[in-house]
């Protein structure tokens, strides 16, 4: 599910007529994700096609626009695989569309992977390791996302949807991670979202890292856990260790993992695991969850019962 405000092809004929990308050919919107309202467009200037996508950024999402733009601008210049702006034709700001601010970007080639090779989680970690270097330069001007604090709060918005021990194995990863956030372990901004279906491959090489709106200060080692969570697991929930091996040396080539990180990761997985499960839970619209829950509450179990602890 996906696209919660709908554009007829007028508002997007008047939209680009701020970018001197020529005439609309085509537009469609993009069903996946649970935040923003996303579309694929594509214009024609003479013999030439521009492929982009257009983001409609909704709820709280829109004040952070400005600084997301900055951030993704800072990385892309220090040469990471990250979409380049639309320039508009008069004064380079963005203008609103259906009252809601707006991005537009260049669609950049390749694709999701369906099947996930441990030199596809090596080149993820190797970025992953490029960013938390990189984006130390940046000055962070916004509030910390998911916190322990958030976490608390969302568990008690959305306890209800729980059966007794989901509600058990959700309390103990919150609790574990309000005494991890006053630890000392390593932090800075991370990408916090990078997932499968946010990270572009064309010929086995990672050349797309999308969605920055979970950008914020946090444990480098969440994003390591995150993505370990999504890309080391197969569909029976089975964790891949070859493939977390890889991903944890590509991280490594650019940033070594401390000792007390390394004992830590196990814990981070699981509170990964219950921070995603929180913000689906969170997407409950009265009638069904617009991703589901439960399955990274599965994967909690799981890391649960391999966990030393």
């Amino acid at each position: 599910m996906g696209v919660y405000t709908q554009l007829s092809e007028t508002e997007i004929k008047d939209y680009l007529t701020h970018f001197d990308l020529g005439e609309l050919l085509h537009f469609e919107p993009i069903t996946t994700g649970i935040e923003n309202s996303n579309y694929r467009v594509t214009t024609q200037r003479f013999d030439h096609e521009f492929y982009s996508i257009l983001t409609l950024v909704e709820g709280e999402n829109t004040s952070r626009v400005p600084w997301v733009i900055e951030v993704m601008k800072h990385l892309s210049h220090y040469g990471l695989p990250i979409p380049k702006p639309r320039v508009r034709s008069k004064d380079g700001v963005n203008p609103e569309l259906a009252g809601r601010p707006t991005l537009f970007m260049e669609c950049l080639p390749g694709q999701h992977l369906e099947t996930v090779q441990p030199s596809h989680c090596h080149q993820i970690g190797a970025q992953m390791g490029r960013l938390h270097s990189v984006a130390t330069a940046i000055s962070n001007t916004q509030p910390i996302l998911f916190d322990s604090h958030w976490m608390t709060e969302s568990f008690q918005m959305t306890q209800s949807h729980l059966s007794k021990s989901e509600a058990q194995i959700l309390s103990h990863a919150i609790e574990h991670y309000e005494s991890l956030s006053i630890s000392g372990l390593p932090r800075g901004l991370i990408h916090g979202d990078l997932f499968k279906d946010n990270v572009l491959f064309q010929d086995d090489s990672l050349v797309g890292m999308l969605d920055f709106f979970h950008l914020s200060e946090d444990l480098w080692l969440m994003d390591l856990a995150i993505a370990l969570n999504d890309w080391c697991f197969d569909a029976q929930h089975r964790m891949l260790t070859e493939h977390s091996a890889a991903m944890i040396q590509g991280y490594e080539n650019f940033r070594p993992l401390e000792p007390e990180e390394r004992s830590q990761l196990p814990a981070l997985r699981m509170i990964a695991s219950a921070r995603f499960a929180l913000t689906r839970l969170e997407t409950f619209d009265g009638n069904r969850f617009r991703k589901d829950p439960f399955d990274q509450i599965t994967r909690l179990r799981q890391l649960d019962a391999l966990s030393p602890n």
